[in-house]
């Protein structure tokens, strides 16, 4: 932690206390979590999936250490607050305020699904704004997994290895959340977290926003279960008693759906009328779909061990960092060919790139190209040397000055301007 500096603390919980922080040397702020070892299955979760993610509605992964008695966790600076805190201060939204935020909240979402990670939890306290951007974020992606894993396994093996080090005492950490506010009625059956269950959650959240409460306002946990299950889904009524529109109200009917072969899909939220287009351009042709399948038609999506990417110390709160690799991962290469994709110029793109692969290989034979490449490259060019004592290096000639060698005489010269100046 020798490169930050923390100021202010901005939240705090049993397990956790979240610092507004500094990179040293920059004007780069950011949000410090100090977290308690034993929630070490949850951050390393969050970190294994985050790590490689870049989107704006994201909450945007920087680093993490571990010290004796901690594990800390630099992430974007986002201390605008929750999307939780703002319907409790306000009560209810108007729509143009859920429309501004809903889109941030899919924008983030389609996009984790895009990459096969499914967020599992999703709900108001896990929506946070960036303060003066107003840009909203999914963040604490703690119980988040990649779809078809089985997290409770990847818990237990953390458990397993941290046994008599972090968890002596403590009871096998659950897969699974504590608040079933915005749980899919099918995961109360047994299903397991898909992609239609996260959509379930955002219906639960726009629904929360309008309404200024949850969809079934029950503390009683058998019997919330029971009215997930069972209920029947009646819209939402603001303060004033006033109505949602006609296009809100579709949105909402085609999110709860207690079936979820029924529920509505990406392609019916994101050309759906409610969000006036903004949401049309994340909608691709079959063609870009068909790309991103055979791009990722091999991809694997075991991440690498993370003992090999978080550094351990036996001092006492030594800080001890260390670096993620940055060589190009298949989520950015997907993401690349979806640029392409979309960029205007693309047939032009590949008719000149086709041109160029022809040419070369008619124009060049096999011994032609390895000259070339010997010509260019040498092995003596990837072997550095060092600058000092280098006897291959010239060295400048000190600068020595002498009067002779003046085309004038430096005492009348000083005459003069003593002269001049008289």
């Amino acid at each position: 932690m020798d490169n930050f500096l923390i100021y202010e603390e901005i939240h705090k919980r049993d397990s956790c206390i979240v610092y507004r922080g500094r990179i040293k040397r920059s004007i780069d702020f950011v949000m410090i979590y100090c977290v308690d070892k034993f929630k070490r299955h949850e951050l390393s979760n969050l970190v294994r999936l985050m790590y490689e993610l870049d989107h704006s509605n994201v909450m945007k992964f920087r680093e993490w250490y571990e010290t004796t008695n901690h594990l800390w966790l630099v992430m974007d600076l986002c201390d605008g607050g929750s999307l939780k805190s703002i319907i409790q201060a306000d009560g209810s939204l108007p729509e143009t305020s859920i429309r501004t935020i809903g889109v941030h909240i899919c924008q983030g979402l389609y996009y984790l699904h895009q990459q096969d990670i499914i967020f599992c939890d999703l709900n108001p306290e896990k929506v946070i704004v960036s303060d003066g951007s107003n840009i909203f974020k999914l963040a604490n992606m703690t119980l988040s997994r990649m779809k078809g894993e089985n997290l409770q396994a990847i818990f237990d093996e953390t458990y397993d290895n941290y046994l008599d080090d972090v968890y002596r005492g403590k009871e096998r950490p659950k897969a699974q959340t504590e608040n079933n506010f915005y749980t899919a009625p099918e995961i109360l059956r047994g299903a397991e977290y898909s992609v239609t269950s996260d959509l379930w959650s955002l219906g639960c959240i726009l629904y929360e926003m309008f309404a200024g409460r949850q969809l079934y306002d029950e503390r009683n946990a058998n019997k919330l279960t029971q009215k997930i299950l069972n209920d029947r889904f009646v819209l939402p009524m603001a303060r004033g008693s006033a109505k949602p529109s006609i296009e809100f109200a579709s949105l909402l009917q085609g999110l709860l759906v207690k079936e979820p072969a029924k529920r509505l899909d990406w392609p019916g939220i994101l050309t759906h009328p409610f969000w006036t287009g903004q949401l049309s351009y994340l909608v691709r042709p079959q063609t870009g779909a068909a790309i991103k399948k055979s791009v990722n038609q091999n991809e694997t999506h075991d991440r690498p061990p993370l003992s090999s990417r978080l550094a351990t110390t036996d001092r006492p709160e030594s800080n001890v960092s260390f670096s993620l690799s940055c060589t190009k991962t298949s989520i950015q290469i997907a993401q690349q060919n979806k640029t392409d994709e979309t960029d205007g110029n693309k047939t032009h793109r590949n008719d000149y790139s086709s041109i160029n692969t022809h040419e070369q290989s008619t124009s060049f034979g096999g011994e032609t190209i390895e000259r070339l490449r010997k010509m260019l490259f040498s092995k003596a060019e990837l072997q550095p040397t060092t600058i000092v004592e280098n006897k291959t290096i010239q060295k400048t000639l000190p600068f020595k000055f002498e009067n002779k060698l003046l085309p004038f005489q430096l005492g009348k010269c000083k005459n003069l301007l003593v002269d001049s100046f008289i």
